[in-house]
């Protein structure tokens, strides 16, 4: 009887340690998500110091500075992308990561040339180029970059933020 009882309790304790250890851990994909949108993440904040700085019109030696490392990073982290996030059955992931990766080539070479006549448009031009890729990207995976614009998704809105609802009467489009 007392063997029954001992061998019961340890079944049990085994049972409930290999539950515990099971739920702590996360699967696969949520950790790629989360590993993901962190390197996104950056590449966003990079990013955003570039577009930061494009409205001038004259580019001093700290702008080049911050377009250059701005770029190396991005370069950097697409690289990281796609090698290690790569969608093998997402033809169009795969080429607009590799599109994202030679705009910010190009605007690595432009900053190489930063003294030639022209640059400053040549790199505003790279932003430009870069946000477009960014958007596209964006709208293949269907992910909403300002979520309160588009009425309807309020399972995407950030905390503390309210959906604004849009204007009534025009013929604007809703996805413009």
């Amino acid at each position: 009887m007392v063997r029954k009882i001992f061998f019961t309790g340890l079944i049990i304790s085994m049972c409930m340690t290999a539950t515990q250890g099971f739920a702590e851990e996360t699967p696969k994909g949520e950790k790629e998500k989360s590993e993901l949108a962190k390197i996104m993440g950056e590449i966003d904040k990079n990013y955003k110091t570039v577009e930061a700085i494009s409205g001038y019109y004259k580019y001093s030696n700290n702008d080049w500075r911050a377009i250059f490392e701005s770029s190396t990073n991005i370069v950097k982290l697409t690289k990281i992308v796609i090698s290690k996030f790569s969608r093998p059955d997402d033809k169009k992931y795969q080429d607009l990561n590799k599109t994202m990766l030679a705009e910010a080539e190009k605007m690595l070479e432009v900053v190489n040339h930063k003294e030639e006549q022209g640059a400053l448009e040549d790199a505003q031009w790279q932003v430009r180029r870069l946000r477009q890729t960014c958007a596209l990207c964006h709208k293949h995976l269907g992910i909403h970059l300002y979520p309160q614009l588009y009425p309807g998704k309020k399972d995407e809105l950030q905390p503390g933020q309210e959906e604004i609802p849009a204007p009534m009467g025009t013929d604007i489009p809703k996805d413009w």
